[in-house]
């Protein structure tokens, strides 16, 4: 995906901010955890021209604001866009993926797995409460109960026998909480396929050929940086920068290619058949 973005206008700051004067805003939800920050580099710096007018919420906040037409434009976790009833389209060749371990997806719990009879549950993201409840199902044959709990892991492990956590979070308690299983490596060997865990999308008609050039280039620029990333993000968490900078270069995956298209799809046969959705979307792509 090393496509040539000159044509989408790399601008100096200033340049781009008297440019933008004229062009009509398009409101756009962003999710704020440190795998989105290598798809919205060069639109955050304004390295690239663009339209978008950039809020920051966790992923069901951003479907939900896609779905009641706050914004045209979002990051949205992948079982949101059944949401969009075929009248969404989504943005090509980038997603955010794992082709095994993810470490940002985890259900952290304090004995065997087989003895789980209730988990707490960060709801930041319903695709992966739904990815939980399929390998549940699926691979472990436990269907336990459901609590909703802020992603605090001491306090969700007082309550329940195990807590799925996700984001930054879950990333950050991995270090010192070893008793975990990892949402993505058990979804790739149940299905020997990558899991997509979100991915831009928007309103039909909402982007225009050079909307989505300005999207696809934002990323170009910020997987070149991804060791600055790490290093900033670093700065008011409580590991070494090492740690993100593996996370974002060895565990996300940002292509959207093919296996991660069957990847999805299969995710989302699998949510229908559990109850968890009710239909398959057909994958409908913004061109450019």
């Amino acid at each position: 995906m090393d496509l040539d973005f000159t044509s989408a206008g790399l601008l100096s700051p200033a340049s781009f901010a008297r440019k933008q004067e004229s062009i009509e805003r398009l409101p756009v939800s962003l999710v704020s955890y440190l795998n989105t920050k290598p798809l919205i580099y060069g639109l955050e710096r304004d390295l690239i021209k663009h339209r978008f007018e950039m809020r920051r919420d966790v992923p069901a906040v951003c479907a939900r604001r896609l779905t009641d037409g706050e914004v045209e434009l979002g990051i949205i976790p992948s079982i949101e866009f059944v949401k969009g009833r075929g009248n969404w389209k989504i943005v090509p060749d980038l997603c955010i993926a794992s082709r095994s371990t993810v470490t940002s997806v985890n259900l952290f719990f304090k004995s065997g797995l087989h003895k789980l009879k209730k988990i707490a549950l960060d709801t930041s993201s319903r695709t992966s409460v739904a990815l939980l409840k399929i390998l549940l199902r699926e691979k472990y044959q436990l269907s336990p109960d459901f609590i909703e709990m802020s992603p605090d892991l001491d306090l969700m492990l007082e309550q329940a026998d195990a807590a799925l956590i996700i984001g930054d979070k879950a990333l950050n308690y991995q270090v010192n909480h070893k008793n975990y299983i990892d949402l993505g490596e058990e979804w790739h060997d149940m299905t020997g396929l990558p899991f997509v865990y979100a991915f831009w999308a928007g309103h039909e008609y909402s982007l225009t050929p050079p909307d989505v050039l300005a999207i696809l280039g934002s990323y170009q620029l910020g997987k070149k940086h991804l060791p600055e990333i790490a290093r900033e993000f670093a700065r008011n968490q409580p590991h070494g920068w090492e740690l993100y900078y593996n996370y974002l270069d060895q565990h996300i995956c940002y292509s959207f290619g093919g296996n991660e298209q069957n990847g999805l799809l299969e995710f989302y046969n699998y949510a229908f058949f559990h109850g968890l959705i009710g239909h398959i979307p057909e994958l409908s792509f913004y061109e450019y």
